[in-house]
C-alpha cells in the first residue's frame, strides 16, 4: 500500500508539471475567459487522471492516503520547481504574446487587402458606368456659341 502511495506522489508531481504548462498558457492568454477555461480544463484533467489511477491501482476505491499523496506530489512540485520556472515562463510568454500580436496584425492587414480587392473588383464592377452629361459652358472644354459672337454695344 505504501508503494502505491509513492506512485500517487510521483503522479501528483507529474500533474504539477502539467499545471506549470497551464500556468505558462495563462501567462500567454491573459483574458479572464481564457484563464477560466484553462483552469477548468486543468482541473478536469487533474481529476480524470486521479480517477484513472484509482481505477488502475485500487479498483476505484477512494482512500485518503492516495488522495493526500496525489495532492502532496502537486504541492511538492509547486514549492520546488514551480518557483524556479516563474521568471523564465513570464519572459517567454511576453515574447510569445508580442509575436502573436504581430502575426494577428499581419493577418488583419491581409484580410483588409482581400476586402479592398473584393470591393474594387466585385462591387464596383456591378455599378453602372456613369453617363456623360452634356454640360453647357466652359466646364466641358467646348466653346459656347454665344461667347464666340461679338458683343453688341447699345
Amino acid at each position: 500500500m505504501l508503494d502505491y502511495a509513492v506512485q500517487f506522489l510521483i503522479c501528483g508531481f507529474l500533474m504539477g508539471i502539467v499545471y506549470d504548462f497551464f500556468r505558462f498558457l495563462r501567462f500567454v492568454f491573459v483574458k479572464k475567459a481564457a484563464v477560466f477555461l484553462l483552469d477548468f480544463l486543468f482541473f478536469v484533467i487533474y481529476s480524470a487522471v486521479f480517477f484513472i489511477l484509482l481505477l488502475g491501482y485500487n479498483n476505484g476505491t477512494v482512500r485518503a492516503l492516495y488522495f493526500t499523496a496525489y495532492f502532496l506530489g502537486t504541492v511538492l512540485y509547486v514549492f520546488t520547481v514551480f518557483r524556479l520556472t516563474k521568471r523564465l515562463q513570464s519572459w517567454a510568454a511576453g515574447n510569445i504574446r508580442k509575436l502573436l500580436k504581430k502575426i494577428i496584425n499581419c493577418i488583419k492587414k491581409l484580410l483588409q487587402l482581400v476586402k479592398r480587392l473584393y470591393y474594387n473588383v466585385v462591387v464596383l464592377s456591378k455599378k453602372p458606368l456613369l453617363k456623360r452629361r452634356k454640360s453647357k459652358g466652359k466646364k466641358s472644354g467646348v466653346k459656347n456659341e454665344k461667347s464666340d459672337k461679338p458683343v453688341e454695344q447699345k
